[in-house]
């Protein structure tokens, strides 16, 4: 087969793209395409295309089954101004069809696939920052959410029956990634309700929302921080939370509700609930018990998912995205009750308003709020590939060659200074268990 000739733009973009063998098979392949379809209209930039063919091979798919469909993400201006709650819950109506569920929840897996192409695309061309591409991937997961339950629940969303959403972790705090589960707590009113038809409309919403297909799944859901966890109720009256949560809880509990925010609550269900137990949550916690469980619970999860053989733990090793959630944890858990603007499900946030008070130092703050862009920056390389939840990467250089391309390490198509990559993952990491040492303690 005759070596296609490229333009000197590229092949500028095939030497830096993430997997240059990938990029150069796919855009052969969407040339080639294009040429027996007879295409009249095509993408015009096709250095962005290089670059995407080369970073992700699940929306690689969704190019070539769209085919010149998907021009307009590729060859227009429109920005971030596309990517609001609203404007993607107009694109979802726009794209909406008459038909049985399975045909509209299609459609709608369809529209999101469409949204999150024109987030990474906005990322790929700097249009969106880490921290404001992880906000509109967090707004794209609510409005997912919330045009799912309207497609399985006919009440209306004002009406005392409709159940209302919490949502948990980094959907709470706007800070979702590729390949990001959906941590949730489902509330109704619990009162004239019959909780065992509620159930069912809830456990097929979570049926079609997890459901594998050819357009891929709308996204995992992880149910384990409802009241009582696995073995508790699938939806909980608002009664029963405010009480659970007013109880003495662990800890670790505590902790994980500094991550909590209502996402679907037209009736204010979820709102209200949270408001009766905030005080619970952001109590007056003796130091030492709060230090001691903070750390025994930190060295647990490090203890038991932070050390893949052969592999760099990202979220869950020393020094990564772990280290910075239990370390905001603690000083929001510490000093909430005299600074109430600690109260917030944002691990950004937080870090900038602990340094506002001066209970982080301006280095301190900004070393934190940078390593958390860095470890969240190689998260999503990792999960871009193919949507798939990956927080490991391993730790010979030669395996992790189209990583280091993706974090600026690439010196062309067939030099990457993989080493260089490591090293300084193992400088911040270590910087970021330095902190978390000072600050919290040192894990025994």
């Amino acid at each position: 087969m005759k070596k296609k000739q490229y333009t000197k733009e590229l092949r500028a973009a095939l030497d830096t793209a993430w997997n240059v063998e990938s990029a150069g098979a796919s855009l052969d392949r969407w040339l080639d395409v294009g040429k027996h379809e007879c295409w009249t209209e095509s993408i015009e930039n096709l250095t962005l295309l290089v670059r995407l063919f080369g970073a992700s091979w699940y929306f690689t798919r969704l190019v070539f089954f769209r085919g010149s469909e998907v021009k307009k993400y590729f060859d227009s201006e429109a920005g971030a101004k596309d990517l609001t709650t609203q404007s993607m819950l107009e694109f979802f109506r726009d794209n909406d069809i008459e038909g049985d569920l399975e045909d509209r929840f299609d459609r709608l897996r369809q529209a999101k696939n469409e949204k999150m192409l024109q987030i990474f695309l906005s990322q790929l061309e700097n249009r969106l920052d880490q921290e404001k591409a992880e906000e509109a991937l967090t707004n794209l997961a609510e409005v997912t959410l919330k045009y799912s339950l309207g497609l399985v629940i006919d009440d209306p969303t004002d009406s005392p029956q409709y159940p209302a959403i919490l949502g948990m972790g980094r959907m709470a705090g706007k800070e979702m990634n590729y390949g990001s589960d959906l941590d949730l707590i489902f509330l109704y009113s619990g009162d004239t309700v019959d909780s065992t038809a509620l159930t069912k409309r809830i456990q097929l919403l979570l049926r079609h929302i997890a459901a594998p297909t050819a357009c891929g799944l709308l996204y995992e859901i992880d149910m384990r921080l409802r009241p009582h966890g696995t073995s508790g109720t699938l939806v909980s009256p608002v009664s029963y939370f405010i009480e659970y949560h007013k109880d003495n809880r662990d800890i670790w509990e505590r902790q994980m509700m500094t991550r909590c925010r209502p996402v679907v609550d037209d009736n204010h269900l979820a709102g209200n609930a949270l408001e009766e137990v905030i005080s619970s949550i952001y109590c007056q916690y003796d130091d030492n018990l709060l230090r001691v469980e903070v750390l025994r619970m930190r060295k647990k999860v490090e203890d038991e998912l932070g050390n893949p053989k052969g592999k760099f733990e990202i979220k869950r090793g020393a020094g990564g995205i772990m280290d910075i959630d239990f370390l905001t944890h603690y000083l929001q858990l510490k000093h909430a009750p005299g600074y109430p603007e600690l109260k917030t499900a944002s691990t950004r946030q937080a870090l900038r308003r602990l340094r506002d008070n001066k209970l982080l130092t301006e280095t301190q703050s900004s070393d934190l709020l940078f390593a958390y862009d860095y470890l969240k920056r190689i998260e999503g390389a990792l999960r871009v590939a193919d949507l798939k939840s990956i927080s490991a990467f391993p730790q010979n250089p030669d395996e992790v060659q189209v990583l280091a391309r993706a974090m600026g390490y690439a010196c062309d198509a067939k030099t990457t200074n993989a080493i260089n990559f490591i090293e300084e993952y193992i400088k911040t990491t270590g910087q970021v268990r330095d902190y978390f040492t000072e600050i919290v303690g040192e894990l025994s």
